[in-house]
């Protein structure tokens, strides 16, 4: 290996960022093809022996505005053989001619390149070297710490997170940026909480509380960073039955965060003792506790989306409490105008994210969030236009005070809150429901839900549209249902199309089982006494068994039928779409799993009839594959029957919010 050289630096000695965004060598690029080439290959051997000949290789640029070291760091990331080589160049290179190594013309330092791609081993290497490197600005004021960020390299970022915390002394020096002051430090919240690092980013906020009452340049404050992230709320998820009671009594962690630190969240919840608590009253609560959380720590040990379950619970009441703690914050601030640049952003993306966790603490600290408006609508508007549901319950039932005033609201055109609910809501909030029908279902039962929370006088109202475009202002005029029935006809014409289609096909096999069913109820298994025409096996369990689930079969198929023609036949009317279509296929559904079902028994008994006789093993193979298609039928067709049986029978839009969960 080479003996260690210490390669001239700019005038800057220091290694601030103030030197050349230029490399000192910029020969062509061909010159050093062949570095380049045995830096692809981790030939060091070879490497060593183009340095040694010629000293400018290790500054000189081998790619557009990148040096040998910027190389080496990018290519095969973390592997050991190319780290080593990292090692070997930072070997011969002198550790303070690293800030002078920027790429062009982004000023990119050799850290930023370890950040963006990942690098950790060897962003440890060149922090070693030379720690100044953390705090060195690139072209657009970016330290490493926060390019890692932007690439999502979260073990980078951490790893720079821990380093610039230790070296944050280093700061200090002219043309250098700390990360957890000013607009910088306000730049790494906000960005933490983009990416999804809840718990870090609620660590930051502690550690450097001041941080949460400043923007960053975009002109982004945490506040409206942690709104903005609508997945990271419990209201986010859709959970079933089965995981809200698992998510309900599941254990926090006693560790938050990526460090090894107690934290608040135990003080909130350290564990849902609502189990144990029943037995407090006797001298074996300690042994049920015990009892209680060892069973959990096994369970959450092997099986896996119970321990994912209890992940997303920790990360929600993290959530929670970084949203309490940047509120808390911005409260500081000293004038009302500073606050409110905080929170009315924030508020309105609560809202139009249907995140009610999140409106609740704003309104909670910032009591004049209840007037926040958006292109002149208030809080309740949107959550109106924008079918947010969860946040329209919290405003309407959970804030007392703001109800009389919603009722009655109306807009710059006179459109009151019906007026609002008639209209289409933006296509991604439509989308969260599948299939076209229930979509129309869904705007019914919104516009119904309106309508019977608006007072009677306004639900035939007529707005006052200001448009002049039309020839008579008067016929612009219209009231919730007709605006309904203009904004909602080509989704009423979707949902017919879906119906019908979806009825016929079940039209199809219902009368096809209707055809099996009957022929089979004449043509009796074992056939008939020539004498008294009586079948021979009607004594026998296994044909009353064959009778009876035929006879079920015929019945329930012809029901499913009649149901299925009644949906091609209907006239498609908006209000058809809210209980009776959705009543008729649901309706039909069960009809015809039944009849599937007794048919396969028909059969498995008409089978055993015939060919079982003194063979009891028969029966087993014969019920086992009578399951096949009824558990293809249950499989297939219970998603759709399920989501319309919650659709049309399951809580409507204006309900109390189950707020202790």
């Amino acid at each position: 290996m080479a003996s260690t050289s210490t390669l001239a630096t700019s005038s800057n000695s220091d290694g601030s960022a103030g030197g050349s965004t230029k490399m000192p060598n910029k020969r062509d690029y061909a010159e050093y093809l062949p570095l380049h080439r045995a830096i692809m290959k981790s030939d060091w051997d070879e490497a060593q022996r183009i340095i040694s000949k010629d000293k400018d290789a290790l500054t000189a640029e081998l790619a557009p505005g990148r040096s040998a070291l910027h190389v080496a760091i990018a290519f095969q990331v973390g592997t050991r053989k190319s780290n080593d080589f990292v090692k070997n160049l930072l070997n011969v290179m002198g550790s303070e001619s690293l800030p002078t190594l920027l790429t062009r013309p982004t000023r990119l330092n050799p850290l930023h390149r370890a950040a963006i791609v990942g690098n950790v081993e060897a962003a440890k290497m060149l922090v070693d070297r030379k720690p100044d490197l953390l705090f060195i600005p690139d072209n657009k004021g970016f330290l490493p710490i926060h390019r890692a960020l932007f690439n999502a390299q979260r073990n980078t970022y951490l790893y720079l997170l821990d380093a610039s915390k230790t070296n944050i002394l280093l700061s200090t020096k002219d043309g250098y940026l700390s990360p957890f002051q000013g607009k910088t430090g306000a730049k790494l919240l906000t960005n933490t909480i983009t990416s999804g690092y809840i718990d870090v980013a609620y660590e930051l906020a502690k550690d450097y509380p001041h941080i949460a009452r400043i923007e960053d340049d975009r002109s982004l404050a945490p506040l409206e960073a942690i709104a903005r992230k609508w997945d990271v709320y419990y209201s986010a998820r859709d959970y079933n039955f089965y995981q809200r009671f698992v998510y309900r009594y599941v254990p926090l962690k006693r560790n938050l965060g990526y460090t090894k630190k107690k934290q608040d969240v135990e003080n909130q919840e350290a564990y849902d003792d609502k189990f144990a608590a029943k037995c407090i009253r006797n001298s074996l609560y300690s042994v049920i506790h015990k009892i209680y959380v060892t069973v959990w720590d096994v369970v959450l040990l092997r099986v896996t989306h119970i321990k994912r379950l209890q992940e997303e619970k920790v990360n929600h009441k993290t959530a929670l409490m970084l949203l309490k703690c940047v509120c808390e914050e911005v409260s500081k601030l000293n004038t009302l105008s500073e606050i409110q640049g905080h929170y009315l952003s924030a508020a309105i993306l609560a809202v139009k994210n249907d995140t009610h966790e999140a409106i609740e603490e704003i309104t909670a600290y910032f009591p004049r969030a209840f007037t926040v408006t958006s292109d002149d609508y208030n809080l309740s508007q949107l959550a109106i236009l924008h079918r947010s549901a969860k946040v329209f319950n919290f405003l309407v039932n959970g804030v007392s005070h703001n109800v009389y005033e919603s009722r009655c609201t109306t807009d710059k055109q006179d459109s009151n809150l019906l007026h609002l609910a008639a209209k289409l809501p933006p296509i991604h909030k439509l989308s969260i429901i599948s299939g076209a029908a229930l979509q129309m279902q869904r705007e019914l039962q919104w516009f119904r839900a309106v309508e019977n929370f608006v007072p009677l006088v306004l639900r035939e109202k007529k707005d006052d549209k200001k448009d002049k475009s039309e020839k008579n202002h008067k016929n612009d005029k219209e009231t919730p249902i007709m605006i309904f029935r203009r904004e909602h006809e080509d989704l009423r014409k979707e949902g017919e199309e879906w119906m019908k289609t979806t009825a016929n096909s079940y039209t199809i096999t219902a009368a096809l089982i209707i055809t099996i069913v009957f022929a089979a109820a004449i043509t009796v298994p074992g056939g008939t006494d020539g004498d008294t025409g009586k079948p021979i096996y009607t004594l026998r369990p296994s044909f009353i068994i064959f009778a009876v689930s035929n006879a079920i079969s015929f019945f329930t198929s012809t029901t499913s039928l009649l149901l299925f023609l009644s949906i091609l036949t209907a006239r498609y009317r908006e209000e058809d779409f809210l209980y009776k279509l959705p009543k008729r296929l649901i309706l039909g559904l069960i009809m015809l799993f039944l009849s599937v079902t007794s048919m396969m028994v028909a059969f498995s008994a008409t089978f055993y009839i015939m060919f079982g006789h003194g063979k009891a093993w028969v029966v087993i193979p014969v019920a086992a594959l009578a399951c096949l298609p009824i558990a293809s039928f249950v499989t297939l067709q219970l998603p759709l029957l399920s989501d319309l049986i919650l659709s049309t029978y399951g809580h409507g839009i204006l309900r109390k919010l189950d707020i202790d969960r």
